[in-house]
């Protein structure tokens, strides 16, 4: 019997942030294709720029079709979202992991926060949750991606959590264990989550981008043998 997991197909958590508006978080869904290309709508230039590297003018059908195809156990993608006045949603955030395949105890992680709902906290609580899903399905090291030109961020782990980032393309790509190290780990997930907000992290890197096109969308479903709360 597959043990219990807060993070399956039904959770929902509503939460109230730093400026006493309110998201609700959940996982990502097919259906969730027009939210997350209005959500990119709302980015400004500067972010698309920081996460996907490139002036990137919009993401296509099969990049919304891939980002919102989730199995919940190789992908997994946890949303924000708020609603209308007239009650209609609105996508606040994102925050997902790519296990890799060739070690499945290691995931690519990506955040994206829309211009508008960032300084509320929001990129904190997605990562923080973000990392209980990963732990209940045996992940054990996250990697973050960042421009290699970020000179900030690099200093920033290196005071952290000294490393040597690894050379991808136009990125780095910085190696951070679940476990929490002796020295540095858990601080070290706390400011980046902090500064995945501020457009530090990329939301999808040179890995993703060659997953996209090489491999067909996983099969969705979020372990259906999981319990509900």
């Amino acid at each position: 019997m597959q043990p219990y997991r807060r993070f399956h197909s039904q959770y929902r958590e509503r939460l109230a942030l730093a400026d006493g508006s309110w998201a609700e978080l959940r996982m990502v869904r097919p259906e969730d294709a027009a939210l997350l290309r209005d959500g990119f709508e709302r980015l400004s230039p500067r972010s698309r720029f920081q996460r996907f590297m490139s002036a990137k003018p919009r993401l296509s059908q099969d990049e919304l079709r891939y980002l919102t195809s989730v199995d919940g156990e190789r992908h997994v993608a946890l949303g924000a979202v708020t609603w209308s006045p007239v009650g209609r949603e609105v996508g606040m955030g994102v925050a997902r992991f790519f296990r890799l395949a060739e070690a499945p105890e290691t995931a690519e992680v990506a955040i994206t926060v829309v211009d508008d709902a960032q300084g509320k906290g929001l990129g904190r609580v997605l990562l923080e949750r973000l990392v209980e899903a990963a732990r209940e399905r045996g992940v054990e090291c996250f990697e973050f991606r960042v421009l290699a030109g970020n000179l900030a961020m690099y200093r920033l782990v290196q005071a952290l959590a000294p490393c040597e980032p690894e050379q991808d393309d136009d990125a780095l790509c910085f190696r951070v264990p679940l476990a929490a190290p002796a020295r540095g780990g858990n601080e070290l997930l706390r400011t980046l989550l902090a500064l995945a907000a501020q457009g530090a992290l990329t939301l999808i890197g040179p890995t993703c981008r060659r997953r996209m096109h090489l491999h067909a969308p996983p099969p969705v479903g979020y372990g259906e043998s999981a319990r509900s709360p």
